[in-house]
């Protein structure tokens, strides 16, 4: 009897080989699902490993570290290890007997081996101690901008942009336009301090000028004198002409006393002078009387004895004119002391006002530079004012821009724009921005920035009212 053949076999094919060939498809496609399963497996370890979190420096982990030891039957503690440490700005854990385990990169698990291993070589043991070790604080990111409470907070794994947000508190829920407003109040005023300062300086320059000059009378600029009638500017003026009349008053008066002593000692240097031309008659006199004594006494007509007082006379003739010397001598020399002193006098005033004077353009320059930029947020928040107070009246809503700064390879940082559902990295800084756009473009190209009683030309940088 022939065999039966199968209906999917070919005509004449026995069914032994048939039954072969399913068996073999069978297994080929139990081969295929087993290769899928190993690399579905595969993926899923690299994507575990993937999110599993890195440490790095700030991180606090805690180590448990237990020991096996046979020949006691007992499980030994290192109590010296068994406590948190954090991880370094260099990306290490300085551990007792382990010494420095590097951490930064690595996952809790493979730090474990590394100290495990690390203490083994180190402390010549026969196996490896059983670490464990978990995170207990993770490594602080940074929240700044439109937040209710800006700073630094501790991470959380599977953190996003929005976890974060409500961790600063939410957004902040202030009135931006009463907000744009105290800005454009504050901006004012900071101007009109520093447009009374300007006007100070002004006229400080002026009155040093004179002083350097040596002239009896300011000469203020025209951007003062114009605006003389000003009750501000004219205070100013009259507080400078009162200081520099009393510096000149004081000057001319140590001056003068400087003068009337050069005076006195000349005076007392002539009659020093007249004095020795005395002395010298006097010792004159006296050797002329020595030496008609001194010819009685060798005639025998006078007695040796007035020799001696002649002789004695003489010499206080003489010691009286080297005093008379002496003090001449001093007399000059004080009143030459008392000349340098006057122009020393003079020299350190000049130096004085010449210092003051630098000091005082030094300052003009950082305050003109301090005008120009106040004058620049001014005007912008002029321009944004109107259109936040009209953008909140209407109800729109005002989509916050999220930007995340994160430290890349190599110490540098990238920043980019990121959405709500953005992972945040430990480290990282998310700033919230909520935008004022310029809608009005009339706003931004004015070259002056007016407000209730000030205007300042941003061409000139200088203020242009309160001084008129």
């Amino acid at each position: 009897m022939s065999p039966a053949l199968n209906k999917n076999s070919k005509p004449g094919r026995p069914i032994a080989r048939t039954l072969k060939d399913r068996s073999g498809a069978v297994g080929f496609h139990v081969f295929s699902f087993l290769v899928l399963l190993a690399l579905a497996a595969i993926c899923l370890t690299s994507a575990a490993k993937a999110d599993e979190y890195l440490l790095g420096p700030q991180d606090k982990v805690r180590l448990k570290i237990y020991e096996w030891r046979a020949s006691r039957d007992e499980i030994f503690e290192w109590k010296a290890l068994n406590d948190d440490f954090t991880v370094g700005a260099d990306g290490t854990l300085s551990l007792p007997f382990a010494g420095k385990v590097v951490a930064a990169g690595l996952s809790p698990t493979k730090l474990a081996e590394n100290v495990s291993i690390q203490l083994m070589q180190r402390m010549g043991l026969g196996r490896s101690p059983d670490v464990s070790a978990e995170i207990v604080q993770f490594r602080p990111f940074y929240i700044v901008g439109d937040v209710e409470k800006p700073g630094e907070y501790p991470y959380r794994p599977g953190l996003n942009v929005l976890q974060a947000v409500s961790i600063g508190g939410g957004l902040r829920k202030g009135d931006q336009a009463s907000r744009m407003e105290r800005e454009v109040i504050s901006g004012r005023g900071e101007l009109a301090l520093q447009h009374v300062t300007r006007a100070g300086l002004l006229a400080r320059k002026a009155r040093l000028e004179t002083e350097l000059k040596g002239a009896d009378t300011i000469t203020f600029p025209p951007e003062l004198a114009e605006r003389s009638d000003d009750h501000d500017i004219a205070v100013l003026m009259d507080q400078e002409r009162s200081i520099f009349d009393a510096r000149r008053q004081g000057l001319e008066t140590q001056v003068r006393a400087l003068e009337e002593l050069r005076d006195f000692l000349g005076k007392s240097s002539a009659s020093l002078e007249a004095h020795l031309e005395f002395q010298d008659r006097q010792v004159a006199l006296s050797q002329k009387e020595m030496e008609n004594v001194s010819a009685l006494v060798k005639k025998g007509f006078a007695a040796e004895t007035r020799k001696m007082e002649v002789e004695r006379s003489l010499v206080n003739a003489q010691s009286d004119r080297l005093s008379a010397e002496t003090s001449l001598m001093r007399a000059r020399q004080e009143k030459s002391r008392t000349e340098i002193s006057i122009l020393e006098l003079q020299i350190d005033r000049k130096n004085e006002v010449r210092a003051q004077l630098r000091d005082t353009q030094s300052q003009l320059e950082e305050l003109a530079q301090k005008s120009s930029t106040t004058v620049q947020l001014l005007r912008e928040s002029e321009s944004l004012a109107p259109q936040a107070a009209a953008r909140l009246g209407s109800g729109d809503s005002i989509a916050p821009v999220y930007t995340i700064v994160r430290a890349g390879d190599g110490g540098v940082s990238k920043k980019f724009v990121a959405g709500e559902a953005e992972p945040v990295h430990p480290g990282d800084v998310l700033e919230i921005k909520i935008p004022l756009e310029t809608d009005n473009p009339g706003l931004q190209g004015t070259g002056r920035t007016t407000g209730s009683d000030l205007t300042y030309d941003m061409e000139t940088r200088v203020p242009q009212s309160n001084l008129r």
